[in-house]
């Protein structure tokens, strides 16, 4: 309980950290965003890539990180029945620290020659908080709890190529109503859009290249309370590539995967005791949207400190095939972030395997704990368990 109250302590005051922009508070100005759970890896088969999973090959996971690729799902169009999946996803998180912190995530989808849509649902259980107020008076005891329920819809273009938008409301309740040193918390609601974009390269026979892209969580600032300035969201860009070999007779696939990550919101600003920028940008002149395209140019230390705010996902996966059709996955992966922008490595290992309709996945983190690494202990004994029901070959 001390160390879950420690990390609602951290989240609040990285909140206003980023709402007034002291960097004592931040010192190597990591980024952070609001509703951070919608950028948790759900699906087991990514998390045992190292979170990768833009351009891998289609499945019942893609309705997660990047719906456009239903498009290319091979359905038996003869069957009505046979065009509909579904995905369910559960992650008990970060055991290490704390007991009682759970993801899960569903969706649901049709999937079309041309078009796909479906509706998907992610909650983040944060367990129980006790709440303090002023004075370290106990006030009470709250299950701080977040989700959010989105729609998507896919279209398939030419040449192999595919996009698709979602829309989706979030409710974020950290702390419940509670005052503290004259700053009240509250629920927040607010809407956001994704956009997707999917290259399907297998019109090529022994090998082939997938790549693709997402912006995610696109939308106005929000507030947490009655902080004097609101928080933007967490926009991230996602870019990734897949390259697919075929291998032997029976036509079993190997494929390498690569995914770069970069949060959109501004870099904390450098700024004197009377809160006056003396390095970067002012965040408080930059809207919700328009930190996608001025978060670029916001680094205090120019862009060699905005290129090390990318973080990238290393996976491989080899597909056992029966009939040409996979029956067994092996995957494994690894994560990385640059040492002044927070510094989480881990290594990542995963199984997955499909009877008829129905498939299981299961993924394990394993933290890189060197000396220097220790924070990254807190990821251990973190898996995810990912159940689908895709009828398509």
């Amino acid at each position: 309980m001390r160390n879950l109250k420690m990390i609602t302590l951290l989240f609040l005051v990285s909140l206003q950290s980023i709402a007034q922009a002291y960097t004592p508070v931040n010192p190597q100005r990591i980024l952070v965003g609001a509703f951070p759970f919608q950028n948790f890896t759900y699906d087991a088969r990514s998390a045992a890539l190292g979170e990768a999973g833009i351009a891998i090959s289609p499945d019942a996971n893609s309705a997660l990180l990047n719906p456009a690729k239903l498009v290319f799902l091979n359905q038996d169009s003869t069957k009505k029945a046979k065009n509909v999946g579904a995905s369910l996803h559960y992650t008990p998180y970060y055991r290490n620290l704390i007991q009682g912190m759970n993801l899960y995530a569903l969706n649901l989808f049709q999937a079309k020659e041309k078009t796909a849509f479906g509706l998907g649902v992610k909650y983040f259980d944060a367990g129980s908080i006790e709440i303090y107020g002023d004075n370290r008076k106990y006030i009470k005891n709250f299950k701080s709890k977040e989700f959010s329920i989105n729609g998507f819809y896919s279209l398939k273009l030419r040449h192999n190529n595919s996009i698709s938008a979602g829309l989706k409301y979030i409710y974020s309740n950290l702390s419940a109503r509670s005052t503290t040193k004259n700053t009240t918390t509250k629920p927040v609601n607010t809407v956001a859009g994704d956009l997707y974009f999917y290259h399907d390269g297998r019109n090529t026979k022994n090998q082939w290249l997938n790549y693709g892209a997402s912006l995610t969580n696109i939308g106005g600032k929000v507030s947490y309370g009655d902080y004097k300035k609101r928080t933007f969201q967490s926009t991230l860009l996602k870019l990734g590539a897949a390259q697919n070999f075929i291998l032997g007779k029976k036509k079993n696939v190997l494929m390498f995967t690569i995914d770069a990550n970069k949060l959109l919101v501004p870099t904390p600003s450098v700024r004197n005791i009377n809160n006056e920028v003396i390095e970067g940008r002012n965040e408080e002149n930059i809207t919700g949207i328009g930190t996608i395209f001025q978060s670029w140019h916001t680094a205090p230390d120019g862009f060699r400190e905005t290129m090390r705010e990318i973080s990238y996902s290393f996976g491989t996966e080899f597909q056992f095939r029966v009939g040409g059709v996979p029956h067994f996955y092996a995957r494994a992966g690894y994560y990385t972030q640059n040492k002044r922008k927070g510094e989480i490595h881990y290594f990542t290992l995963g199984l997955g395997g499909k009877f008829k309709d129905f498939g299981l996945d299961l993924a394990y983190l394993i933290p890189n704990n060197s000396a220097e690494r220790r924070p990254n202990q807190v990821l251990s004994n973190t898996f995810r368990v990912s159940m689908i029901y895709s009828p398509f070959k």
